[in-house]
């Protein structure tokens, strides 16, 4: 199992970096940050800007002084655009990009977590009931889960937060943006503590959440209709074990294998619903970096963000085959 994780590591290694090259031609290939002083007669500030970040280097030369200064200098700082002084030079550097990246991905896995929790929970619960009524004329939960899977995240978080949360109102104190808002469930970063936490990251988490349930709902529905229909569950009830044991015991346990596999397959997908229920409950997460980085056309904090999105799939990935091992051990001895 050791060697089998060393080389999923290795192998998801890989991935981030050969993502990272084709995310850092792209974006310094088709972004230009210093948009903003080409419209100036004095193109000296820009100059300036261009020669400090190498912005003007081959693209390759660029990236090799990105990649290898990874190590020291992190993801670098921001693009800045600030010029002073004689002869002219940048004002101040950037701001740094990694610690307020590895911040905001912090709050993505936060959300993504709490959002495939509930994913599980409510995928098993309405597949094995939906299962375990086959033939039923109307399937209320089964009609929910079609409405929900055929929503875009964006519409489910913007409902949720309408309906639940309701106005939020902005208010000056002192020069600082204050939010007004009354309610068990709140918008914005969380600040601190579990109770705190749990406000600001239930709503979008449910947001999250139920797209998914509409999808692999199914999937368990599907699995689980078959396991029942397998020799060994026959068995099972042969023997005299209660239909409850019969189920949760036998048939949705090896239901999970696929279940857990075709999500896992899916992570990139969740992560990118997750930018949307970010941006509309403001969580602070990896949207708030997109659209700040997006608007600034910075191509370094772009690749940044690209990357750090490529190791929170690969971290989910490698954990989401540890749970398939844990479900199904005929995987292990493949493995091994």
């Amino acid at each position: 199992m050791v060697t089998y994780l060393l080389r999923r590591a290795l192998l998801a290694a890989s991935a981030v970096v050969a993502i990272s090259f084709v995310a850092f031609l792209t974006f310094g290939l088709s972004f230009d940050p210093t948009y903003p002083l080409r419209i100036s007669p004095d193109q000296k500030p820009r100059q300036v800007v261009l020669h400090a970040y190498h912005l003007s280097d081959p693209i390759l030369s660029r990236y090799w002084r990105w990649l290898s200064g990874i190590p020291t200098h992190g993801f670098g700082t921001t693009v800045s655009l600030q010029t002073t002084g004689s002869p002219l030079r940048l004002a101040s550097p950037g701001d740094p990009i990694g610690p307020a990246i590895w911040h905001a991905a912090g709050i993505s896995a936060e959300l993504i977590a709490f959002a495939l929790v509930l994913t599980v929970i409510g995928s098993v619960v309405v597949g094995v009931y939906s299962a375990r009524r086959p033939y039923a004329r109307f399937d209320a939960p089964r009609l929910l889960t079609y409405v929900a899977a055929s929503m875009p995240t964006f519409l489910i978080a913007y409902l949720l937060r309408r309906a639940v949360v309701g106005p939020v109102q902005f208010t000056f104190v002192n020069g600082v943006v204050q939010i007004g808002q009354h309610g068990a469930f709140l918008v914005g970063p969380p600040t601190g503590g579990l109770v705190d936490w749990f406000q600001h990251m239930t709503l979008p988490a449910v947001a999250l959440a139920l797209g998914l349930i509409g999808v692999y709902s199914r999937y368990v529905r599907t699995a689980m209709l078959v396991s029942l229909g397998e020799q060994y569950t026959t068995v099972a009830r042969a023997k005299g074990l209660p239909e409850r044991r019969v189920v949760f015991r036998h048939a949705l346990r090896n239901s999970l294998v696929p279940f857990t596999s075709l999500l896992s397959l899916e992570m990139g997908a969740v992560v990118g619903a997750s930018l949307a229920a970010d941006a509309v409950f403001g969580l602070g997460g990896l949207a708030g970096t997109f659209l700040g980085g997006l608007a600034q056309a910075d191509p370094f904090e772009m690749t940044a963000l690209v990357v750090v999105i490529a190791v929170v799939v690969s971290a989910f990935l490698i954990a989401s085959d540890l749970l398939v091992g844990v479900l199904d051990p005929r995987t292990r001895v493949t493995a091994a």
